[in-house]
């Protein structure tokens, strides 16, 4: 899809004015809280619906499938003897076997889906995942996953031709849903996954490491804050912590900054626009700096120690 088309599609969903159902009628309604997405020789949609703990509810499962996502969902949506309403849907999961781009449009344009939606990519069938994570989906509000990120957040990026992340989730040893890094999505669809130390870089530079415990040479230590500086082809990290156990150095902490951000830029894909961080010292530079191959940074990370 051309850069037109993303931002018309953008601008299509600020200029309408999404009307949900009167307050009546959501009684009569499934609330759907998560929906999975999986294609292969048809798009199957898996939802699991909300409980209200004053009704005693169980969650439910539905499923429905078509040629197209829109299809699916409708299918779905026909699925419950009281019509499933997707209004309410906090989790949006994708299969291996989904193009992210197209989905994220499906969002922008289904006249219930929401943008603030999170967006999750699984490893594996999102539907399976899902069904094994239902009770935990249902009670769970999106708000409560420090890692969340919306389609809102990523689909300007991607219209933009840039790249952005989005949570990876694999299925755990009971068969729900587990954490599993972060996938990397561009234009063509998932572009790359970071894992471990990738992801753990991944999160520095996206500040939610702060308040996290970690180990490093001679001790554990509380990262107090992080704070990020591209100057030319340097980027500079420097880590503050608080120590919880043991004599550990702020040279030990500098250099463990050092390999987990190296790993998250490896890839050479710049998710966390570090060419505009540079930029913003050197605002001439703007038009070089564009789609800054970030495996060519060099990383030159720093700490600082405080007792506890």
């Amino acid at each position: 899809m051309g850069k037109g088309r993303w931002l018309a599609v953008l601008a299509g969903v600020l200029l309408l004015g999404g009307v949900g159902p009167r307050a009546r009628e959501m009684e009569e309604l499934r609330l759907v809280t998560a929906l999975a997405l999986d294609g292969g020789e048809e798009i199957r949609a898996t939802a699991v619906t909300g409980v209200r703990a004053s009704e005693d509810e169980e969650p439910e499962l539905l499923t429905g499938a078509g040629e197209t996502m829109a299809q699916a969902c409708a299918a779905l949506r026909e699925s419950s003897a009281r019509r499933a309403y997707l209004g309410q849907t906090e989790q949006l999961l994708l299969g291996e076997g989904m193009d992210p781009l197209q989905a994220m449009e499906l969002v922008a344009r289904h006249r219930e889906l929401r943008l603030d939606t999170l967006l999750y990519i699984v490893r594996g069938n999102a539907g399976e995942g899902l069904a094994g994570s239902a009770g935990r989906m249902a009670a769970e509000t999106g708000g409560q996953d420090f890692r969340g990120r919306t389609v809102g957040e990523i689909l300007p990026r991607l219209a933009e031709g840039e790249y952005a992340l989005a949570p990876a989730l694999k299925p755990g040893e009971d068969g729900g849903l587990v954490p599993g890094g972060w996938a990397v999505l561009g234009r063509e669809g998932v572009a790359g996954w970071l894992e471990e130390d990738a992801a753990v870089g991944a999160q520095l530079l996206l500040g939610l490491e702060t308040g996290k415990t970690i180990t490093i040479e001679g001790g554990t230590v509380e990262l107090t804050g992080v704070t990020l500086r591209v100057q030319g082809e340097k980027l500079r990290c420097r880590l503050e912590g608080r120590v919880l156990q043991g004599t550990p150095s702020a040279e030990a902490l500098g250099a463990w900054g050092e390999e987990k951000l190296a790993a998250a830029l490896a890839e050479g894909k710049d998710c966390w626009g570090l060419d505009r961080l540079g930029a913003a010292l050197e605002p001439w530079q703007w038009e070089a700096r564009r789609g800054l191959d970030v495996s060519k940074l060099r990383i030159e990370g720093k700490g600082r120690l405080r007792e506890g």
